[in-house]
């Protein structure tokens, strides 16, 4: 999932030799760009208005998993060994769907807050 996330076509064609010649049925940067994941267009977006380089997907699903049980977090442990235990019994357990759809969520609440002034 994290892949489907992060897809853009335009890499293939970084590795490509640069003499190679394109098919005649390959589409422009429109085509690819509704092709890519949805994190990278949300990149693909952005990319000019940001001067560093985007943030990884993995960073948005740890935030997401650690939003979604931090009423357990809080209320169970009591050190660090305690999040340690209670974040690998859930390892096994963990919705990939919903932590995905939880790190769009904070990925789009990350990039309102960084195009405010």
């Amino acid at each position: 999932m994290m892949w489907a996330l992060e897809y853009d076509p335009d890499l293939f064609s970084m590795y490509e030799e640069p003499d190679a010649e394109k098919a005649d049925g390959a589409k422009g940067k429109a085509k690819s760009i509704r092709q890519c994941g949805k994190y990278e267009r949300e990149n693909m977006r952005n990319a000019a208005k940001n001067a560093e380089g985007p943030l990884p997907i993995s960073v948005f699903l740890v935030a997401s998993v650690l939003k979604d049980k931090s009423t357990k977090l809080l209320q169970e442990a009591r050190g660090l060994d305690d999040v340690v235990k209670i974040l690998n019994d859930m390892t096994g357990n963990l919705d990939a769907k919903k932590a995905c759809s939880g790190a769009m969520k904070l990925h789009k609440k990350y990039l309102k807050k960084a195009k405010k002034p």
